[in-house]
C-alpha cells in the first residue's frame, strides 16, 4: 500500500482559479488505553464469551479425563562440608559466594541425569511391575534404561526451602505409594552418590587392597600347603625353641636335631660320670662310696663339735680343767668308732666302686653309638633342609606381605570413615488425595487460556484489518485531512434526521459543513464534488445531507447526480424517469428544462438521465465543465454526487471542473490501500482534495475515541449492508 504523507503541505496548498484552501482536520483528543481496551472487549463481547466457555468446557473434559496424579516429598538437608574457621572480612565474603556455587551445584547434581540412570538400576525399575503398570510401560524397547531415566527427570521436582539448607524432592505419578518410593530412593541415592564422590579414592583403595589381599592369601595358603607337604616327604619335623636372640622369637627346629641335642648332652654327663668312677677306683678304694659315706660322716661332725667345745673350755680353764678331760674322753671313744666303721665299710665301698666304673662305660658307649646315629639324620636332614628353607622362606615373605597389606586395608578403612553432609529429614509418604488434576486451577488456567486467546485473535483483527477504525488515520496515513465523522443511524430514519435539526446525523453534517465553510474567505466552494473509492461508502448520503444544510441556510442549491452508471439517489428522492445529465452531455443544451425539485428537501436535483454506453467519453468532452460555469451563475453552491473513483474514468474528470472533492469513506469496511489509490487518481487528475468525511461509525469505533453518543448498530442502506456491518 502506498503511503500519502502530504500532511501541511496539503493543508497550505491554494487553488489557483478559486482561492480554495482546504482545512487542516485535527486528531480527536485520544482516551485513556483502559477504556480503549473495554471498548474493544465490548465489542468483541461475543467472541470473548465463545471463547472463554469454550475455554471451560475444554478445562472440565480435560480435567475429568486426566489420570489421577499423586505427589510426594522427600526433605533432606544439605550442609557444607568446610565451614569458615576464621573472623577476616575478606574471607566470609568469599565464603558466601562459594555457599551460593555450592547449593546450586547440589540442587543441579539432584536433577542430574546420571542420578536417575543409577535410581534405575538400583530399583531395576525395567523390571518393576508396579512402575511399569502405574506408566502403561507393558513395551519396552531399546534403551529402556534410558527412556525410563527420561520419564524420571521429566516428573521430578526440586525445590529449594527459602533460604534453608533444607530441599524437598518432589516426586509425581499416578500410584501414591510408587511416588513415596521414588521420592525417597531418589534421595537415598542422592546421598550415596555424594558419598561416593567424597571418598572416591578411598572406596578404590580398599577394593585395590581386598583385591591384593585376596591373592596374597591364595599365595600364602598354597605356600604353606607346599612346605608342609614337603616336610612330609622329607621327615622334617620341626618344633619351636625359646630363643636367645632380641624379644625372644621362637626358633624352629626338626626332632632330629632336638633329640640330637639332648643326647649329646646326656653324652657328656656319660662321659664325666665314667671319668669319675675310674678316678675313684684308680685311689685304691681309700675314698667311701657314696652310700658309706653316710654313716661315717654324722661321727665326723660329732667329733668336730666335741673338738670346737674342748678348745674352748681349754683357753678359758685350762687343761685340767674336768670338763676338758670329759671331752678329751669323749673325742677318743668317736675316733675309735669313726676307725672302725671305716676299716669294716672298705671291701664293699671298692666294689660298688667297680660296679659304677662299668655301668657309665656302658651308658656312655650306648649314647655315642645313638648320637652317631642321630649324627648321620642330622646331617641327611641338613642337605633337605635347604629347599625347606627355601619354602618357608617364601610362607614367611607372603605372611608379612599379606600382614602389611591387612594393617594397610585396616588404615584406610579406618580414614575412610567421614561425616555424611547430607540428610533425610522427612521421608516421602503416600499422598490419599491426589494433586493433579486441579479442578480450580484448571478452570482458572482454561479461563486465562481463552481471555489471551480472544486477546491475540482480537489484536490480530485490529492488526490486519486494513479498514479506516481511526479516523484520524484519514489524516496520518493519507495526508488528506479530516473533514467530520458521521455516525451509523437506522436506514428508515435517514430521511427524517436529515429534516431535523435536531438529530445527531443533522449535528454531524452540520460540522462537516462548518468546517468546509472555512475553506475560503468567501465561505463554502461553489462547486464541491463527494466521491468514494467503492460504492455504498455514503457518498449520495452525504452530499444529500450538505445540499440540505446549504439550502437550510437560504441558499440556492443543486444537487448533481453525476453517478450515470448506477444512481443513489433514487432512495431518497421520488425522481421522475426524464432526460438529465447524460442526455446534456450527449448534446441537449436545454439543461434547465432538465432540473426537478428534490422534495421533501429544499434543493434542486439534475437527474443522471438515461444511462449511457460510455458514461467516460460523455466527460471527457468540455460540455461538463460548461454545464458548471452556467449553473453559477443560478446557484449559489452546486453539489455533485460523484461515481465510485476505483474502476472507472469518471470520478477524475468530473474532479478536475469541480473546485474541490471530498473524498467519502465507510469505517471498518474496505481497504486503507484502496483508499491511497483513489487519492493517487484523484491528485493525478488534477483534482483539488479538501478532506475526508469517514461515515458509518458504530460501536467499534469507540476504542479511537470517536463515539458521539451516536445510536450505534445501524446502517445506511439496505438490509442487507445493516446485516453486513452487525457481522
Amino acid at each position: 500500500m502506498q503511503r500519502y504523507i502530504r500532511g501541511q503541505q496539503t493543508a497550505e496548498m491554494v487553488a489557483d482559479d478559486h482561492d480554495y484552501a482546504p482545512v487542516a482536520s485535527t486528531r480527536a483528543r485520544a482516551i485513556p488505553a483502559a477504556e480503549r481496551f473495554w471498548q474493544l472487549a465490548k465489542n468483541n463481547k461475543l467472541l470473548i464469551a465463545a471463547l472463554l466457555v469454550a475455554g471451560l468446557l475444554i478445562g472440565l473434559l480435560a480435567t475429568f479425563l486426566a489420570t489421577p496424579q499423586y505427589e510426594s516429598s522427600a526433605r533432606v538437608e544439605i550442609s557444607r562440608v568446610v565451614g569458615n574457621v576464621t573472623e577476616v572480612e575478606g574471607v566470609q565474603t568469599e565464603d558466601a559466594v562459594l555457599d551460593g556455587q555450592y547449593y546450586q551445584t547440589q540442587y543441579e547434581l539432584l536433577r542430574a541425569r546420571s542420578l536417575a540412570e543409577r535410581l534405575v538400576r538400583e530399583l531395576n525399575l525395567t523390571q518393576d511391575e508396579q512402575f511399569l503398570t502405574a506408566f502403561d510401560l507393558g513395551d519396552l524397547s531399546g534403551n529402556s534404561e534410558a527412556a525410563i531415566a527420561s520419564l524420571l527427570l521429566n516428573r521430578i521436582k526440586i525445590t529449594p526451602v527459602g533460604s534453608s539448607n533444607l530441599v524437598d524432592i518432589h516426586f509425581t505419578s499416578p500410584d501414591p505409594a510408587l511416588s513415596a518410593k521414588i521420592a525417597n530412593a531418589w534421595a537415598e541415592a542422592f546421598i550415596a552418590a555424594n558419598l561416593d564422590r567424597r571418598f572416591g579414592a578411598t572406596i578404590e583403595a580398599r577394593s585395590f587392597l581386598e583385591k591384593r589381599l585376596t591373592e596374597l592369601r591364595q599365595r600364602l595358603e598354597d605356600a604353606e600347603r607346599e612346605l608342609i607337604t614337603y616336610s612330609v616327604d622329607a621327615d622334617l619335623f620341626t618344633i619351636e625353641t625359646p630363643s636367645a636372640g632380641e624379644g625372644g622369637t621362637p626358633a624352629a627346629q626338626t626332632l632330629v636335631a632336638s633329640d640330637l641335642q639332648t643326647l649329646n648332652a646326656a653324652l657328656a654327663e656319660a662321659s664325666t660320670a665314667r671319668i669319675a668312677a675310674e678316678s675313684a677306683l684308680q685311689a685304691g678304694g681309700g675314698a667311701l662310696a657314696f652310700e658309706n659315706a653316710g654313716a661315717v660322716q654324722p661321727l665326723r661332725q660329732q667329733r668336730s663339735q666335741l673338738a670346737a667345745e674342748r678348745a674352748r673350755l681349754r683357753a678359758t680353764a685350762g687343761e685340767q680343767y674336768p670338763a676338758v678331760a670329759a671331752l678329751t674322753a669323749q673325742i677318743a671313744e668317736l675316733d675309735q668308732e669313726i676307725t672302725s666303721e671305716l676299716s669294716r665299710s672298705g671291701g664293699a665301698a671298692r666294689a660298688a666302686l667297680v660296679s659304677r666304673q662299668r655301668e657309665a662305660v656302658d651308658r656312655e658307649q650306648r649314647l655315642r653309638a645313638r648320637v652317631n646315629e642321630l649324627r648321620g639324620q642330622f646331617v641327611d636332614q641338613r642337605r633337605d633342609s635347604v629347599q625347606y628353607t627355601i619354602l618357608q622362606r617364601e610362607v614367611d615373605t607372603n605372611r608379612s606381605l599379606y600382614n602389611a597389606l591387612l594393617q594397610r586395608y585396616r588404615e584406610i578403612g579406618v580414614a575412610g570413615v567421614g561425616d555424611n553432609n547430607i540428610a533425610i529429614v522427612d521421608p516421602a509418604q503416600p499422598r490419599n488425595v491426589p494433586t493433579e488434576p486441579n479442578l480450580p486451577r484448571n478452570l482458572l488456567l482454561s479461563l486465562l487460556i481463552g481471555a489471551a486467546v480472544a486477546a491475540g485473535i482480537i489484536f490480530l483483527r485490529e492488526q490486519l484489518d486494513q479498514s479506516i477504525r481511526d479516523p484520524a488515520a484519514i489524516y496520518e496515513e493519507l495526508g488528506v485531512p479530516l473533514l467530520g465523522s458521521i455516525p451509523r443511524v437506522p436506514s428508515d430514519d435517514i430521511e427524517a434526521d436529515l429534516l431535523s435539526k435536531h438529530s445527531e446525523l443533522y449535528e454531524a453534517y452540520f460540522s462537516v459543513f462548518t468546517n468546509l465553510s472555512f475553506l475560503t474567505d468567501r465561505g463554502m466552494p461553489k462547486t464541491l464534488m463527494f466521491a468514494s473509492a467503492r460504492p455504498k461508502e455514503g457518498k449520495s448520503m452525504s452530499s444529500v445531507a450538505l445540499a440540505n444544510i446549504i439550502a437550510s441556510r437560504g441558499k440556492r442549491v443543486l444537487l448533481i447526480d453525476a453517478d450515470m452508471r448506477h444512481s443513489g439517489l433514487g432512495s431518497y428522492f421520488s425522481l421522475p424517469k426524464s432526460k438529465g445529465l447524460s442526455d446534456y452531455l450527449s448534446g441537449s443544451d436545454n439543461w434547465s428544462a432538465m432540473i426537478v425539485r428534490g422534495a421533501p428537501f429544499a434543493f434542486d436535483v439534475l437527474p443522471p438521465g438515461r444511462r449511457p454506453p460510455s458514461a467516460a467519453e460523455l466527460l471527457s468532452g468540455p460540455r461538463f465543465a460548461d454545464l458548471l460555469l452556467a449553473l453559477e451563475d443560478r446557484y449559489d453552491h452546486v453539489v455533485v454526487d460523484g461515481p465510485p473513483v476505483l474502476g472507472l474514468a469518471d470520478a477524475p474528470l468530473i474532479a478536475a471542473t469541480v473546485a474541490g472533492v471530498v473524498l467519502v469513506v465507510e469505517a471498518n469496511s474496505g481497504k486503507l490501500r484502496m483508499i491511497a489509490q483513489s487519492v493517487e487518481r484523484l491528485e493525478r487528475g488534477g483534482a483539488m482534495l479538501f478532506g475526508g468525511l469517514v461515515t458509518k461509525l458504530d460501536q467499534r469505533n469507540v476504542s479511537y475515541g470517536y463515539g458521539y453518543g451516536y445510536g450505534y448498530g445501524y446502517e445506511y442502506g439496505s438490509k442487507d449492508a445493516k446485516k453486513e456491518a452487525e457481522g
